[in-house]
């Protein structure tokens, strides 16, 4: 080779992966579908597509979208055929035990006996052979694989348009909304499709359940042709956008053979294929992995809800002191919408009654009268009794907590950012601003380091992300009530009330308040042994419930 000759340039060929070629398909790129933000963060890849979480509310969802499937994932003997017979009568059984408790929920908020249903999404042809689903008057609308593909790509559900015309008083969508490419314009074509009375029945997989934290892209329900996964708080915001609020929900019976659960754990183990020629295979096993259902119903009072007022609960017992200027001052804060205050006097001993009494009949007051103290969360009880407003909030009769935030409080639930929302003391620039006692150091060192174990069980237990649990600041909407049944009396209820929100899909937001401690010198009423003990009690009372 002469000095001045080079080699023959070299040939470079690409044989893109199968991951690599799914991946290049996708280019839509698409916002939250619940919140409707436009803040992914990315997850990871698998199967060939981008899974990103909302860093606004939370939801996992894949960006860009799908524009095609393989697999017609809500057609269930094709999308995983069974190797057991025995797996699709468990499926039919687990399919019977939903119909009968869908039913009797229909019955309890109605009134009325179900007789006209609807089942789109997830399908066996025995499902119109079950017993119940006869006596609810079940229709089943097939998606054929040509629908399935129409409604990944673009949210079609014209495959349904006949069943949905005959009216329908309840429709269940059976893991249909996982598979959608925009789940909010499948809705609103239910929604205009639709009796307003009409209940929504959604089955998912909870993306905040303990299995989903703990496998994460390892969860197998993340990857079968689906596009949204759910928490129950991103699906109840994505409700609300529809005027719809959760009515109840429960854990989704799945039972599968002890073979079919193998085959999916560990597909190729010995003790697998061991498994599948033994009696064994066909022992039914529940499973649980994070499979819910939740029922969503039309908000109370129609299209006259849509003007928003919030109600200010304000619980008064010996505040001589400070309840004359508390109240003065929530009178005198202007927020953007109208607003009513409920005081709620518990018989004080200290004239606190007669200055409540200077009240009455102004406008946008109403004083409720206790015939004795029966403690705060009674008296909140009470309070929330007589609320007329579609957003709430929860205020005390003193000046530890500063009025001025009321608006940082509201903005996120007037932007239908969030349904709860918690004015943190532990956020903000000074990082720190609960408890300083100059006269009582250690008191209030306690009390402090109770209130971040506090939070941090809350975080666990319900599988929320906080600081501060224990916050007076306590704002949603009214409509999260719906439901709730509150029994506590002390202060456990902020404990209570925090706990059975996010149980019912409400994930509270936080902002950072200004916050002033007192003094036990200047009134302060909580007391450590006894009421911090029951509401710590609380946490794993109602999560065990």
């Amino acid at each position: 080779m002469g000095p001045q000759e080079h080699p023959a340039p070299r040939a470079f060929e690409f044989e893109p992966t199968a991951a690599v070629s799914t991946a290049r398909a996708h280019t839509r790129f698409v916002k939250c579908p619940a919140c409707q933000s436009d803040n992914p963060g990315y997850l990871f890849h698998k199967t060939g597509v981008r899974f990103v979480r909302c860093g606004t509310c939370g939801m996992v969802y894949v960006n860009p979208a799908r524009e095609s499937v393989g697999l017609n994932a809500l057609d269930i003997a094709h999308a995983r055929p069974f190797t057991n017979a025995n797996d699709r009568a468990l499926v039919v059984r687990d399919f019977e035990r939903l119909i009968e408790r869908v039913a009797a929920e229909h019955l309890r908020i109605h009134g009325e006996p179900l007789v006209r249903s609807l089942l789109l999404g997830r399908f066996l042809p025995e499902f119109r052979e079950v017993a119940a689903a006869k006596r609810i008057g079940l229709e089943l609308a097939e998606a054929n694989d040509a629908a399935f593909a129409r409604l990944v790509a673009s949210s079609d559900l014209s495959w349904a348009a006949l069943q949905l015309s005959r009216g329908p008083q309840l429709v269940i969508l059976h893991e249909l909304l996982e598979s959608c490419s925009d789940p909010g314009v499948v809705l609103g074509k239910l929604t205009e499709a639709l009796p307003a009375s009409a209940l929504l029945v959604v089955t998912y997989t909870n993306t905040d359940s303990l299995p989903a934290r703990m496998m994460r892209r390892f969860w197998p329900p993340f990857f079968d042709n689906k596009t949204c996964f759910f928490s129950t708080g991103n699906l109840a915001m994505l409700m609300s956008r529809f005027d719809r609020v959760l009515k109840a929900q429960w854990a989704l019976p799945v039972t599968h053979t002890a073979q079919y659960v193998g085959e999916r754990i560990a597909p190729d183990a010995g003790m697998t294929r061991l498994l599948g020629t033994t009696a064994l295979r066909n022992v039914p096993v529940p499973v649980r992995a994070g499979n819910r259902v939740a029922v969503f119903g039309r908000k109370q009072g129609g299209a006259a809800a849509s003007r928003e007022k919030l109600s200010i609960v304000l619980p008064v017992y010996n505040e001589a002191r400070y309840a004359a200027q508390v109240i003065d001052t929530v009178l005198a804060k202007q927020v953007v919408i109208e607003k009513e205050l409920i005081i709620v006097e518990s018989n004080s001993t200290d004239g606190t009654r007669e200055i409540v009494k200077r009240y009455e009949g102004r406008p946008g007051v109403r004083v409720v009268y206790e015939d004795g103290p029966r403690g705060k969360g009674h008296a909140v009880r009470t309070g929330l009794k007589h609320v007329t407003g579609t957003i709430v909030l929860i205020q005390d009769a003193d000046f530890e907590y500063d009025v001025e935030d009321y608006d940082a409080l509201l903005d996120p639930i007037l932007q239908h950012k969030a349904t709860f929302v918690l004015g943190s003391r532990s956020l903000g620039l000074d990082d720190w601003k609960v408890r300083r006692y100059d006269s009582t150091p250690l008191r209030g060192l306690a009390l402090n380091f109770a209130q971040v174990v506090f939070a941090k069980t809350y975080d666990v237990l319900y599988q929320q992300r906080v600081t501060d649990v224990n916050t007076m600041y306590k704002v949603f909407r009214a409509e999260c009530l719906d439901g709730l049944d509150l029994h506590s009396n002390g202060f456990e209820l902020d404990i209570e009330l925090a706990c059975k929100l996010a149980r019912n899909g409400n994930s509270p937001m936080e902002v950072p308040v200004n916050y002033v401690a007192r003094g036990f010198d200047e009134g302060k009423k909580i007391r450590f042994w006894r009421d911090a003990i029951p509401s710590y009690a609380a946490f794993f009372k109602y999560r065990l419930r």
